[in-house]
């Protein structure tokens, strides 16, 4: 496995225990987990499309699986939390994720640092 897979699967893995860590309701800003979820969505998708690149998958894929795997996995982490007593999920987190990976991959294909063989 390539080192951008293994980048990949670990930053898939601490969204994942971060998903999963008890969190206390704040009355700071309000919505500021949006911008949480976007970044770091944002953050997956980019690493996601460079891992993607490695394997020399045409471009126009490339963009959709990265897209695609990385807000599917924030839905799955959305469903996850549902089920957890301590957690709670929200549409608007879900919404956050994909607006992330969808800026995630707009920023990877403007300019990637993985180089073409």
């Amino acid at each position: 496995m390539g080192g951008w897979w293994l980048a990949t699967a670990a930053y898939a893995a601490l969204v994942f225990v971060v998903s999963m860590i008890p969190v206390e309701p704040t009355a700071g800003v309000p919505d500021l987990d949006k911008a949480v979820h976007l970044g770091e969505y944002l953050v997956f998708a980019w690493l996601m499309l460079q891992a993607l690149r490695t394997n020399q998958m045409p471009r126009r894929m490339s963009l959709w699986w990265a897209w695609g795997s990385v807000t599917g996995y924030g839905l799955v982490m959305e469903g996850v939390q549902a089920m957890l007593p301590w957690r709670s999920a929200e549409l608007a987190d879900v919404v956050a994720n994909g607006c992330g990976a969808l800026l995630g991959v707009w920023l990877g294909q403007k300019k990637s640092i993985v180089r073409s063989r």
